[in-house]
């Protein structure tokens, strides 16, 4: 299975103000298929959070928790 993990201001990606995005318009492109696919995104649960749109799926986890599921992998990638 598939799961994105979205750290900092990469969770700006599901959010609702995209047009300031570099390449915007691509990534209004390819949304509708990642939520089609329910790929399960994890963002940090952090104070500060950026808010997100309600069509995908969200789990909220802390910093500690991602680590070790990261860790736990086979294949990852990180960009």
């Amino acid at each position: 299975m598939t799961t994105v993990v979205l750290l900092g201001e990469a969770v700006r990606l599901l959010g609702n103000e995209t047009d300031d995005l570099h390449d915007g318009e691509i990534l209004e492109k390819y949304l509708p298929a990642v939520e089609r696919l329910e790929i399960p995104f994890i963002l940090s649960d952090a104070a500060h959070q950026i808010p997100v749109r309600d069509e995908f799926s969200i789990r909220r986890e802390n910093n500690e928790t991602i680590n070790s599921f990261v860790q736990s992998m086979d294949c990852t990638f990180v960009f």
